[in-house]
């Protein structure tokens, strides 16, 4: 009975783990254990030990690592409440740099457009709750590649002034505008008593609560990428739409002269003008019902302290591809591959002329600049146009030592005379015994101007006399071997 009182002590409760330690030291505890005592007290405490290291690592990874993800989802999810916020119908002004991006309009194929960024930084910005429900328009789209500096767009904001032009009032749980609610005199004063206290505590201080506009462009310049810009926004009326209000559209093509009548394609620049059919000078959308268009200005000008020219294109609105189809064949009339009557002829859709084959002109170069409207003063704010300019710069340094690489590499072999370089002779292991004898000498026989190439066709010639010995050695000893085999 002593004994099986003794097995049965080693059973110590699994939440003390420090004493069961204190006995896996204590000697003389252990020397009374049994063989079978021993082997389930260590078993016993490994199972402790691995469960611990369960547990540590169930801590320390998987249950923090989700409360980090439910952290970063409650962070992207915003606190504002928009059915209580006033809203602003705006209308903003921005430029990009086309070239890292797939175009300006959104895309199910690619993430990697303007629109997709500016979508996500009024999210991000809190400054809509859904895009579908922003009545959102833009002026203009532009292609892969395509930059712009005057690119507007509209939509409808969170605002934090309670009136003024292109304020919408928050709406109550009816639906019905706050301002439509009769407010008794008790709440009113009420209201206003509060809100001189909250004042007073303050000390009277200029507050962006009380009668300051949220400040539009440094906020989305913030989490905008550092090719796409808020320039400046405008408040606008209920009926101003960013597409259908546009007046005009400005757009600019820049190109470097070399080789082009530059005369000649100012001439020819001047029969765009007018409208025309210009079924001939696009890329055919089957939406399109009608490819009239109008041409207001088309000018053709040297760029202000630069070697390069640009073409400035006014007009209503423009078809898909229609400018640097335009572009195209005022390349091929400047570089006298066709005569200017061409664009005549194209115009023309009397005729049946067929559409000569060009290339289309490169979108890199093409920049909508501007976009015209009736009434329309943005504003630009100070501290956010220093910033953007500032960030801007850092796109300009970038793309400037770029193209400083590629004008060293073009001068310096523009600089480089060329050399007349000798034959390359073949590999030696390309040598066989069938190698005419007349190719040798032929090879052998070559002019040549100086002492390297004379020393390289001496080596060569010193080469192709080995193989010629070890050939013959061969020939030889294979003779030698079918006379002894024939023998035998």
């Amino acid at each position: 009975m002593e004994k099986n009182e003794t097995t049965a002590s080693p059973a110590i409760s699994p939440t003390t783990p420090l004493k069961l330690n204190e006995k896996l030291k204590d000697k003389d505890y252990l020397s009374t254990l049994s063989k079978d005592d021993l082997i389930n007290l260590i078993v016993e405490e490994n199972e402790k030990k691995l469960q611990q290291s369960k547990n540590v690592f169930k801590n320390n990874g998987v249950e923090n690592t989700e409360g980090k993800k439910k952290k970063k989802c409650r962070n992207k999810q915003s606190n504002i409440n928009f059915d209580k916020c006033h809203r602003r119908h705006v209308a903003f002004k921005l430029s990009y740099v086309g070239w890292p991006f797939f175009g300006f309009a959104a895309q199910d194929c690619s993430e990697e457009t303007i629109e997709n960024y500016l979508i996500k930084a009024f999210l991000k910005t809190s400054l809509i709750s859904d895009i579908k429900t922003a009545n959102y328009f833009k002026s203009g789209r532009t292609d892969k590649g395509v930059s712009a500096y005057g690119q507007v767009i509209s939509l409808y904001v969170r605002s934090n002034l309670k009136e003024g032009e292109g304020i919408i009032a928050p709406k109550d749980q009816s639906g019905g505008p706050i301002s439509n609610r009769a407010k008794s005199n008790k709440t009113t004063g009420e209201l206003t008593k509060n809100n001189d206290n909250e004042r007073a505590k303050k000390g009277n201080k200029k507050s962006i609560e009380d009668d300051e506009e949220l400040p539009y462009v440094k906020m989305l310049n913030g989490v905008l990428p550092p090719e796409i810009r808020i320039l400046a926004w405008a408040p606008v009326p209920f009926h101003f739409n960013a597409r259908f209000s546009t007046l005009s559209r400005t757009y600019k093509y820049f190109f470097h002269p070399h080789g082009l009548d530059l005369n000649l394609m100012k001439e020819a620049s001047k029969l765009y003008l007018g409208e025309h059919n210009y079924i001939n000078f696009c890329k055919i959308d089957v939406n399109v019902k009608s490819f009239m268009r109008v041409i207001l200005q088309f000018d053709v000008e040297p760029v202000e302290n630069s070697e390069l020219y640009v073409a400035t294109i006014k007009g209503f609105a423009f078809l898909w591809h229609q400018i640097r189809c335009m572009m195209a064949v005022l390349f091929l009339i400047g570089q006298k591959r066709a005569n200017k009557s061409l664009i005549i002829q194209l115009l023309d859709t009397n005729k049946t002329i067929t559409k000569p084959p060009y290339e289309m002109a490169s979108e890199v170069p093409l920049v909508l600049f501007d976009c015209g409207y009736d009434d329309i003063d943005f504003i630009y704010e100070a501290s956010a146009q220093e910033k953007t300019v500032e960030s801007m710069f850092g796109v300009y340094n970038d793309y400037l030592i770029k193209s400083e690489v590629n004008r060293l590499i073009r001068s310096t072999l523009k600089n480089t005379e060329p050399t007349i370089t000798s034959k390359i002779l073949q590999p030696i292991t390309n040598i066989t015994k069938t190698l005419p004898p007349t190719t040798v000498a032929t090879t052998t026989t070559t002019t040549t101007t100086t002492t390297d190439e004379i020393n390289s066709i001496n080596i060569g010639e010193k080469r192709k006399h080995s193989i010629t010995e070890i050939e013959k050695e061969l020939e030889g000893q294979e003779n030698e071997h079918k006379l002894k085999h024939n023998k035998n």
